[in-house]
């Protein structure tokens, strides 16, 4: 009996148990890895769940933002400069909610081309201060010309004939446009011009280049250019400007915005001439851009919105809504954006 209970054991039962346990090792291995491809899968679901949270969250801080700079602007009509909530110059407007903040950039109409009145010669030169070739610029003028203008004849021309041709063909539209994206089918038009984009120079620098919507406007404007808020492009087009004026303009205004003609050919001598040839204007109003961008406090989570708002005491609610963007770019210069109180950037 006890030469039985001393035999050792059985070589294959030891082999047995070897692989075994090899298997649970390698079990337990898989099991890790499956909890471990779980968890950050769990995480990253939250975490992009947060991020959705967050960016819903901000895009109604920009709504809010929107509506208060509405207001803001109702409730400066006909008040001084020195009470009024938002005064003439002033670009920015600064709102601090319990959850976020939001910067609304305001921006009237009237410091933009009137792409329904706009001479060819303007286009033009707007069009070429954007990088497009002087010939380019010169087609796509007359192009916009011709798709704005009221058909003189029954007779297609070579333009309603080019449309008519195309894979896909459509008819000029002959009438104002009511929205700049009906540019779009103009011949020559690209959607980097009228979106804007990015471009490296030979130095290896980039530009940005604004979109169209930032120049143009389908509202009547008198063709009158508001200096204080149009963009460098803008003024670079107005006849007899040049690249060191509307520079020169643009940074005096984002320190002081001017306040008469007068006062901006003293701090620019170089415009005494200049500003004759095309038409300024301080008025603010009626038609005002609004881009709105909210964050939340503690959060990197940025959303845009835009709106063109009409302002008027004669209208419903004192606003009217022209038109609504819930996806935009933020502005470049946001992040030297002035408060409330400043004057503007």
């Amino acid at each position: 009996m006890e030469d039985e209970l001393n035999v050792p054991v059985n070589i294959t039962t030891r082999a047995q148990r070897g692989v075994a346990l090899l298997a649970v090792l390698w079990l337990s291995v898989a099991l890790s890895f499956i909890a471990l491809s779980t968890s950050y899968l769990v995480r990253t679901e939250v975490e992009a769940a947060s991020n959705r949270i967050e960016s819903e969250r901000s895009y109604y801080l920009a709504r809010g933002g929107v509506e208060a700079a509405v207001y803001s602007l109702i409730r400066s009509a006909g008040q001084p400069p020195e009470e009024a909530e938002f005064r003439p110059g002033q670009r920015w407007l600064e709102y601090e909610f319990p959850e976020g903040v939001c910067r609304v950039e305001v921006v009237p109409e009237n410091a933009k081309i009137s792409i329904n009145t706009a001479p060819p010669e303007l286009l033009a030169a707007l069009f070429a201060s954007l990088g497009m070739p002087q010939d380019k610029s010169i087609d796509l003028a007359a192009a916009i010309v011709h798709w704005r203008s009221a058909r003189s004849s029954s007779v297609d021309d070579p333009l309603d004939l080019y449309y008519a041709a195309l894979p896909r063909p459509y008819p000029a539209r002959h009438a104002s446009l009511e929205h700049l994206e009906e540019l779009l089918p103009v011949r020559g038009m690209t959607r980097d011009l009228f979106f804007g984009r990015m471009q490296q120079n030979s130095q290896g620098e980039w530009r940005r280049w604004p979109a169209l919507p930032d120049l143009l406007t389908t509202e009547v404007t008198g063709n009158a250019i508001n200096p204080n808020y149009a963009a460098h492009e803008v003024l670079r087009a107005l006849p007899g400007w040049n690249d060191t004026m509307a520079a020169n303009v643009v940074r005096v205004r984002n320190v002081t915005p001017f306040t008469s003609l007068a006062e901006m050919e003293s701090a620019t001598p170089d415009l005494l001439a200049a500003s004759r040839l095309s038409p300024l204007t301080f008025a603010q109003g009626p038609v005002y851009t609004l881009t709105a961008t909210g964050a939340l406090h503690g959060s990197g989570v940025r959303r845009t919105v835009r709106a063109v708002v009409r302002v008027g005491a004669s209208l419903p609610l004192f606003h009217q809504v022209l038109g609504w963007w819930d996806e935009w770019a933020a502005p470049p210069e946001l992040s030297t954006a002035a408060g409330a109180t400043g004057r503007g950037v």
